[in-house]
């Protein structure tokens, strides 16, 4: 298991920073953000509050996490916010993405919107750490949850996408998602009770139960990788996607990885890799 490990990493460390942060602009929610930013007239801090409010409400979706964040970019381009509590909360209704707890998520949002309303959250973008602890007190959260630590990322998004030049401490653990859990298992990251037919209801279970030490085993990576965690994040959730959707053929994930424009000549290992005990042989 610890092969496994230090191969992913020694992969991810001759990639290099540098080879990430440009996968990230390849990003689809990237590629959101950075629309709705250019559409909303390079206002850093109104782009800022929406795309933290959608990151804290972006769980158990009704569609492609790709498909949520598009539909939110143009929704705000088409409805400029007047009042931002309740033009997000009519975002809220409107999303068919969000048709899963939707009660659920407005009470969140009317829980958090009207604490961040009146702060100069662009203010923390040089600071990710505080913007971290400012979120957990926010959401009465510990500040590991999904949630939390895919907000921090994706203000980081939207700092880099509105023209900032900033960058992810490593202390900020990798969200763990679905999406990433099926990666944790199929790569064999983690030891796993149950054949890799049966991934997907494995990461349902263990996306929650096992956080910890999913978390943990990525934030391992980023040591050894010199990546920090949420930057590995995009790699591992773009990739892995496109490993899920093809449903492990590795041919195919090549091809699709080989049209987002990022590719490297690493990429096919890191597939591999990635993908393990998953893979269609």
């Amino acid at each position: 298991m610890s092969g496994v490990k230090e191969k992913i990493a020694g992969v991810l460390r001759e990639l290099g920073i540098n080879w990430v942060r440009d996968f990230e602009e390849r990003d689809p929610q990237y590629l959101a953000v950075a629309g709705l930013c250019r559409a909303l007239g390079h206002d850093v801090e109104t782009t800022l509050k929406l795309t933290i409010l959608n990151a804290l409400i972006s769980y158990q979706l009704t569609g492609k996490g790709e498909d949520h964040w598009n539909y939110f970019a143009n929704y705000f381009i088409g409805n400029k916010p007047v009042d931002l509590c309740r033009d997000f909360i009519n975002y809220v209704i409107n999303s068919r993405y969000l048709a899963r707890y939707r009660e659920s998520r407005i009470r969140r949002v009317q829980n958090v919107c009207p604490q961040m309303a009146g702060l100069s959250l662009g203010n923390y973008l040089n600071d990710l750490e505080s913007l971290w602890k400012l979120l957990s007190r926010v959401t009465n959260a510990r500040g590991d949850e999904k949630t939390i630590v895919f907000a921090v990322k994706m203000a980081y998004y939207v700092g880099r996408a509105c023209g900032l030049d900033i960058s992810v401490p490593m202390d900020i653990p990798i969200p763990v998602d679905y999406r990433v859990t099926v990666i944790t298992i199929c790569s064999g990251l983690i030891p796993v009770v149950g054949s890799p037919n049966n991934v997907a209801d494995l990461a349902r279970d263990l996306m929650t139960r096992r956080r910890a030490e999913i978390q943990g085993v990525w934030s391992e990576i980023g040591r050894l990788s010199g990546i920090p965690p949420l930057n590995l994040d995009s790699v591992v959730w773009v990739l892995g996607g496109l490993l899920i959707n093809s449903s492990f053929n590795i041919g195919r994930a090549i091809n699709e990885a080989r049209a987002l424009g990022a590719y490297n000549e690493k990429v096919p290992e890191l597939l591999q890799l990635l993908g393990g005990r998953c893979i269609d042989k």
